[in-house]
């Protein structure tokens, strides 16, 4: 038996108090809530087969190219049509079989997701678990209204669930966090919030919203973009050198045009990944939601956060532009050059000072990154570095620990002291000679690795006692807040019974 849709969240009210009469007949405790079992959207075969056959097209059209070049004689038309119209039909009714053979089941307790045609799979997602979801919508999913959602249950595979109406996955969405927050809430009906550019509601706070003639000019003054401009021309400048020996001015063309497109693509993805970046705070956490073609809503537990990485390339610091990344415990972070990736790790793509400042003190209310003193790296490290030389640095208060470095592309590593699982020292035979030593932080990331270069080794000694000191200090009492937890009640549990992004003080009060 199938529900109806599951199509929105609503809190329920509560149910009025029993009357005082002695003869009243007491309220019998009624049967348990059934069980709800769903099917994805009917259309999802439809979907998943377009993907399908966008490669097939993609592919063909390559083998026929190869064949142009190479004047080997087609084949038949009707045979590439039959071809083709024969793997469409093998795809959509092994979506279709998919898709009747997956459902997904809503108990007091947990969701239940199941899958497959001759190998069954069984997930169960238990409420409590749930840290973040994120609501994907592709091009082809957002012609229909459609969309898909990822949860993250702290692995680094995310659990996907495809696809659903508009309405229905926010919902959904909505109603598992509340579940996950120990809040008792109900699905109902709610409209389809119709085509958008962003994912914001009533109760969300805005706090960065990158305009995108931001992301276009940060684009073409990013180190990224110098880059391959200075490669392209190098290159073809020396096949215009060579082309009189190498096939004349059709390989400096077929260049140029490769160069175009590359630069052009570069471009393209950056504006239209990032397009309408929006960063907003709500009581769930924060939540960035970007894209142009297709539209991503990533959640962003702050709790989670394991380091901020703050960069300004060559030209940036003349406009005073940062773009920060994070690495959050649990997710497969993808950098900003893959927009079809589920979760980025950039939590802002191009932002001025006081944007940092704001985010930064959303995530971290009582630490100030810019008021930590920096020790540079002694003259002898230039040895080594000879250009990042005066740029490397280390310093540490009782919340944070910074290291910068990087010339061409500057670069802060912000890590806070209850993220830090090791300390690792290294130093080579050079270094050693040279009274130097490397400093490598350890997180429960997986992404970002802040290290420390061409530091004082006997500096570095003196210092590894007291960081480890700080970060044993912080794991066993995560909060940012210089103030003492006050004790909880003999009847309420600690916060080593609740998880890391319900404990009630972490490392931050935004969730």
């Amino acid at each position: 038996m199938i529900d109806p849709p599951l199509d929105g969240v609503q809190t329920p009210e509560p149910e009025p108090a029993h009357s005082a009469d002695p003869d009243a007949v007491p309220p019998q405790a009624g049967p348990p809530e059934p069980k709800r079992t769903e099917r994805p959207h009917p259309l999802t075969p439809l979907i998943r087969g377009w993907v399908v056959s966008l490669a097939l097209i993609i592919g063909l059209g390559r083998e026929i190219l190869g064949w142009f070049t190479e004047s080997r004689p087609l084949p038949p038309l009707q045979l590439l049509l039959g071809g083709i119209g024969g793997i469409a039909v093998i795809a959509v009714l092994i979506g279709l079989a998919s898709w009747l053979a997956t459902r997904f089941v809503i108990d007091a307790d947990e969701l239940r997701i199941e899958s497959g045609i001759l190998l069954r799979k069984s997930q169960r997602i238990a409420f409590d678990k749930v840290t973040s979801i994120d609501v994907l919508q592709p091009l082809a999913a957002r012609i229909f209204a459609l969309a898909e959602l990822e949860i993250d249950i702290g692995s680094s595979e995310r659990v996907k669930l495809r696809y659903l109406t508009r309405a229905r996955s926010y919902s959904l969405r909505d109603y598992l966090l509340s579940r996950a927050h120990s809040h008792q809430a109900e699905l109902v009906h709610t409209e389809d919030p119709g085509l958008q550019l962003g994912d914001l509601s009533a109760e969300d706070e805005v706090l960065v919203q990158v305009p995108p003639q931001r992301l276009l000019l940060g684009a073409v003054t990013s180190n990224e973009f110098i880059g391959l401009l200075i490669t392209i021309i190098i290159t073809v400048t020396a096949a215009a050198i060579a082309a009189p020996y190498f096939g004349g001015p059709v390989l400096v063309l077929a260049l140029g045009v490769s160069a175009i497109s590359g630069i052009g693509g570069f471009v393209v993805r950056r504006l239209t990944g990032q397009f309408n970046f929006t960063l907003s705070s709500r009581p769930a956490g924060l939540r960035i939601s970007r894209g142009l073609t297709s539209l991503t809503s990533q959640s962003v537990p702050p709790r989670r956060i394991q380091l901020v990485r703050l960069s300004q390339s060559l030209w940036w610091r003349r406009f005073g532009w940062y773009r920060a990344e994070i690495d959050v415990l649990g997710m497969g972070m993808r950098n900003e050059e893959d927009t079809h990736a589920s979760v980025s790790s950039v939590l802002l793509p191009v932002a001025d000072h006081a944007q940092v400042r704001l985010v930064l003190a959303r995530i971290w209310p009582e630490a100030d990154w810019e008021s930590i003193q920096l020790h540079p790296a002694p003259f002898r490290a230039r040895w080594l570095h000879p250009v990042a030389g005066p740029f490397l640095g280390l310093g540490h208060d009782d919340l944070l620990v910074v290291s910068r470095h990087g010339w061409l592309e500057r670069r802060w590593d912000l890590v806070p002291h209850a993220r830090v699982q090791s300390i690792r020292i290294d130093q080579g035979p050079v270094s050693r000679k040279l009274g130097l030593a490397d400093l490598a932080f350890h997180t429960a990331g997986s992404r970002l690795h802040p290290h420390a270069y061409g530091l004082d080794a006997n500096h570095v000694l003196e210092r590894q006692d007291e960081l480890i000191m700080l970060a044993q200090a912080h794991r066993s009492d995560i909060t940012l807040a210089p103030a003492a937890r006050p004790a909880a009640p003999a009847d309420q549990p600690g916060p080593e019974a609740l998880r890391a992004d319900q404990a009630e003080a972490t490392i931050s009060d935004t969730e």
